[in-house]
This record gives C-alpha cells, sequence and structure tokens, in this order.
C-alpha cells in the first residue's frame, strides 16, 4: 500500500496539473447536478417531461459522440475539452433565467454538446500525459476521485444556496454560480495544461489522416468486434447507472420526505465514499487483479441495490444509500480504465466516441423508463430495475469480455 501511495506521487507533470484542474470541475457539477431537475420541478415541469428532457440531451450526446471522437485527430483533444467545459457553462446560464420548456431543450443541447466533448477527450488526454499503463490506471482513478471529493463540496454548497435565496431564485442562484465555475475552469485548463506534442496529427502532416478519409474507411478503423463488445457493455452499464443516478435529489427528496439541505448533505457525504472508493480502485485492480475485481464489485452492486428496493428504516437506507456510491465509482473506474488501457493509442479515440454513443443510447433508454416510474411516485422501483440491468451486465462481461481480454 505504502508503495502504491508513492507512485501517486510520483506520476508526470502533466497528470498532476490535470487532476488539479478537475477540483473546479467537480464543484460545477456538484453545483448543477443537484439542482437542475428541482430546479425543473420548480418552474412547473413534471417527472415525466423532466425524464424526457434528460433522454433527449443523452441522445445528442450519443449522436454527436463519434463525429466529436473524429474532430479530436484534426483539432487536438485539448482545444475540444476546453471548449465542451464553455458550452456547459453556457447550457446552466441559459437554465437559469429561463422558464420555458422550449428554451429548456436549447440549454439541455448546450450541455449536452459541452458533456460530449469533454467526456471524449479528458480520457485519452489524461492517458496522453502518461508514461506507462500502471500510470494510466492510476491517473484515471485519481481523477475520478478528485472529482467526486469536490462534486460533494459543490453539492454541499448547492443545498444551502436555495434556503439563503429563496426557493426557485435559490436554484437560479446555483445555476449561474456553476456557470461562473465552468468558465473558470475553461480558462485555467487552456492556460496550464501542457500541448499535446507529438500525440495528435497535424492537418498537414504526410502521416495524417483527414476525417473524410476516416469516414470512407469506416470499417476498417473498426479493426474488430472487439470494440463493439466493449460498447455494448457499457451500454448496459451506463444504462443501469442512469436508472437511479439522473434522479438521487428527487429519490431521496421524496422518499425520505426531507428538505433540500438535508438531501445536499447526505450526497455531500456520499461524495466522500466516492473520493475513496476511486482513490482505492488502482490499488484494488493491482492487488487481487483486474478481473476477480471486476466480477466482485459487480455481485456487490447487485446486492446492494436489490437491497435498497425494500422499505427499510432511514438509517439502514443512507447506510446503504452511501455504500453504493462508492461501489458504484469503483465499478464503473475498473471497467472504463481495463477497456481503454487494453487498446492502443490510434483506437481510443474512436473508442471514446463508441462509448460515449452506446452509453447514451443506454442511459437514455434507462432515464426515460426510470422517469415514467417515478412519476407515479415510486421511489423503490428503480433499484430494483438497475440491480436487473447490472446482473445482464455482469453476464455479459463474464461470456464475452474477460475472454477477449485475456
Amino acid at each position: 500500500m505504502s508503495d502504491y501511495l508513492r507512485g501517486l506521487l510520483r506520476l508526470p507533470g502533466g497528470v498532476r496539473r490535470f487532476l488539479m484542474t478537475e477540483a473546479l470541475y467537480g464543484i460545477g457539477i456538484g453545483l448543477y447536478s443537484l439542482v437542475l431537475n428541482l430546479h425543473l420541478l420548480a418552474k412547473g415541469l413534471k417527472e415525466d417531461q423532466v425524464g424526457a428532457l434528460v433522454s433527449v440531451g443523452i441522445l445528442i450526446m450519443g449522436v454527436l459522440a463519434i463525429p466529436v471522437s473524429l474532430l479530436a485527430n484534426r483539432f487536438g483533444r485539448k482545444k475540444l475539452l476546453v471548449l465542451g467545459i464553455l458550452f456547459i457553462a453556457a447550457g446552466n446560464i441559459v437554465y437559469a433565467f429561463t422558464g420555458d420548456i422550449a428554451y429548456f431543450y436549447v440549454a439541455q443541447m448546450l450541455v449536452s454538446i459541452g458533456l460530449t466533448l469533454v467526456e471524449t477527450t479528458e480520457v485519452q488526454l489524461l492517458f496522453h500525459y502518461c508514461a506507462s499503463r500502471r500510470d494510466e490506471v492510476r491517473a484515471f482513478s485519481l481523477m475520478f476521485a478528485v472529482f467526486t471529493a469536490f462534486t460533494g463540496a459543490g453539492t454541499l454548497l448547492a443545498g444551502y444556496l436555495p434556503s439563503g435565496g429563496g426557493g426557485e431564485e435559490g436554484y437560479r442562484t446555483a445555476l449561474l454560480l456553476a456557470g461562473f465555475v465552468f468558465v473558470l475552469h475553461g480558462v485555467i485548463r487552456g492556460l496550464i495544461l501542457p500541448a499535446e506534442g507529438g500525440g495528435t496529427l497535424k492537418a498537414d502532416s504526410p502521416h495524417a489522416i483527414s476525417t473524410r478519409e476516416l469516414l470512407a474507411n469506416w470499417k476498417q478503423k473498426l479493426p474488430s468486434a472487439k470494440m463493439w463488445l466493449f460498447a455494448l457493455l457499457l451500454a448496459l452499464l451506463g444504462g443501469a447507472l442512469a436508472i437511479t443516478g439522473s434522479y438521487l435529489n428527487v429519490i431521496v427528496k421524496y422518499r425520505l420526505d426531507w428538505l433540500d439541505d438535508r438531501v445536499s448533505l447526505l450526497l455531500a457525504v456520499a461524495g466522500i465514499f466516492l473520493f475513496i472508493s476511486s482513490l482505492l480502485t488502482p490499488y484494488i485492480m493491482e492487488r487481487f487483479g483486474p478481473h476477480r475485481a471486476i466480477i466482485s464489485v459487480f455481485i456487490i452492486n447487485i446486492a446492494l441495490f436489490a437491497a435498497l428496493f425494500s422499505l427499510m428504516p432511514v438509517w439502514l437506507f443512507t447506510m446503504l444509500f452511501l455504500i453504493r456510491g462508492g461501489a458504484v465509482t469503483m465499478l464503473s473506474n475498473l471497467v472504463d480504465s481495463q477497456l481503454m488501457s487494453s487498446l492502443q493509442e490510434k483506437e481510443r479515440n474512436l473508442f471514446a466516441g463508441m462509448r460515449s454513443v452506446f452509453r447514451s443510447v443506454g442511459s437514455s433508454i434507462t432515464a426515460y423508463m426510470a422517469g415514467w416510474i417515478l412519476a407515479g411516485a415510486d421511489y423503490q422501483m428503480p433499484f430494483l430495475f438497475t440491480a436487473v440491468v447490472l446482473g445482464m451486465g455482469l453476464i455479459w462481461y463474464v461470456k464475452w469480455i474477460r475472454p477477449i481480454v485475456d
């Protein structure tokens, strides 16, 4: 364990800069994610309308993911990452100043474009700064550790803003603050992250591959069925996590009949569990091996979600809810890092696009279904639904993914 911790301190300079700036991203997402659904409900939207809005946003991400991954080869991952952060900021500001459902869709489109740009470039850029595969696994998990820790801080802050600003106005304040944090985050990353160097082909390079050539030779750029099998696993995993992940604040608020400040406090404490889980993920993988770790964490998650479906005392629900957060984070980190690290550098941009497409498809379907369930005021069924989809993911991993990676 001590060798592992010393190894974290010896990560390359580019990785350390990336991780330091990830804190602002976590704060912004924490502010945004806690209040958005509550803001929409306060503006008069129904739960099924919120679910439809979330689903459309996820589908937009799926449509754009592969084109964005191709653009990363031409324009560079750092530029697209910074641009994506600024799009998210713009979406938050539009959400804050509008009350019309048509403009909500405009805001969601901006946020979805931004999230697509971020999610299809950040991991590859982080891996570009790494010197070895071990660094990649450690850096990936540390990125989520920093993100989740500061997401908790943002969530805690957001929970207390409404009580100070008064209902709807408080939600607007949190969204505007999130927009400011994202702008600051984008500017800082643009200034201090190292250039990609030789990792991105220039447009006039004799070895460069144009976007048109990539599209013309689409089949050659998908070398085998491996990437498709990986993407289908991520569709199941993304779909499972979106069932409750898109509505955690709503589920906790109405299942426990809590006020916003208590909801934000619970989600902030959950961020601590997420931080610890992300920090320990590389150690668990190195200690037990990737396959044993992934299968074990799959089973733990299935058991936790099945248990949360049952009626139980508030103290037991909150305890299992917190453990669930850490287990979900560890599962996602283990799977993502294992799949991405098993690919060659030249495959990663395209796979990042495929990953977003398939996750978006899975998430949009299940998020819409979960919104429909919540519209009937059923705050238990989403947990059982999640356990079933995770079970399907475990079967897919054991039958199709493990033999390929081995």
